[in-house]
């Protein structure tokens, strides 16, 4: 992480306070990087510090929280499992002592599992998915909007903001990833139903559904040759994504310039949704 903005040049998410959901890899590490960039205090989540060796970002020997305050950022770092509501609970609770409040939540943790027919996936795997991909986020939504309504509306016309990562595989079907798709795909109503029962409260909640990133949790595709080919035939733009693509719009979504939407499923996804290319 870097960046060349003068001390006294002000960042976008200059004062606010951000929560980062799987932020020691991938999507979320770069999601984090880029809120700290521009000035929010950050609360790294995750199950552990440390990048997944499987990854393809640089530096992915310093933790997330480390390089983000190696680079004159504030962040800590607070383990959080999102099958536990207690840990979930605790980590909103953490955010507010180390920082006196709260202004974004990025649900960017998830589960995937290498592709398989329906037909060959299990209880657990559905259970699993259901409970990391869906019902976590839910409950941490909850307890970041309980916060929300202890502040007053700021001069940005937000009482806080929420992003949840869902999927393109939410919006259309992928062959070997329904239960995935399925979990993906209950995020994204839980967004737009959550964005309408708290517009009133001037709380803004939107999700990002990426298309092929590489990341570690994808690296099992992208370790396969033949699954990057059809993967590349299935995206009309001639590169696959890379967590900087995701991070971009979820700043945009956490900044001002997006005031006024909320209960939008933006696909950033290099044209995958949009059809088939020749």
């Amino acid at each position: 992480m870097s960046s060349n903005r003068s001390q006294d040049e002000l960042g976008k998410l200059n004062g606010r306070v951000a929560i980062i959901t799987g932020s020691s890899s991938g999507m979320g590490r770069a999601i984090a990087l880029a809120l700290a960039e521009e000035g929010a205090s950050i609360v790294c989540a995750d199950l552990q510090p440390e990048a997944s060796p499987k990854g393809y970002e640089i530096y992915k020997h310093i933790p997330t929280h480390e390089l983000i305050s190696l680079s004159g950022g504030r962040a800590v770092f607070q383990k959080c499992d999102l099958g536990k509501t207690e840990e979930i609970v605790r980590l909103v609770q953490l955010a507010v002592e180390t920082y006196g409040k709260l202004d974004i939540l990025v649900n960017n943790a998830g589960l995937w599992v290498p592709l398989r027919p329906f037909v060959e996936e299990t209880d657990e795997i559905w259970r699993s998915m259901l409970n990391i991909n869906t019902r976590g986020p839910a409950t941490a939504m909850r307890e970041a909007i309980k916060q929300f309504l202890r502040q007053p509306v700021t001069d940005s016309g937000s009482r806080g903001r929420i992003v949840n990562i869902s999927s393109s595989a939410g919006i259309t079907a992928i062959a070997g990833e329904t239960a995935y798709a399925a979990s993906k795909a209950a995020l994204s109503m839980l967004t737009r139903n959550a964005a309408l029962d708290h517009a009133k409260d001037s709380i803004n909640v939107n999700a990002v559904c990426p298309g092929v990133v590489r990341t570690a949790l994808s690296s099992t595709n992208f370790n396969d040759d033949s699954i990057i080919t059809e993967m590349r035939k299935s995206t009309p733009w001639p590169r696959l994504g890379e967590p900087r693509d995701i991070a971009r719009m979820v700043l945009f979504l956490c900044s001002d310039d997006a005031q006024w939407m909320t209960g939008q499923n933006i696909a950033i996804d290099g044209g995958f949704t949009v059809g088939i290319p020749l």
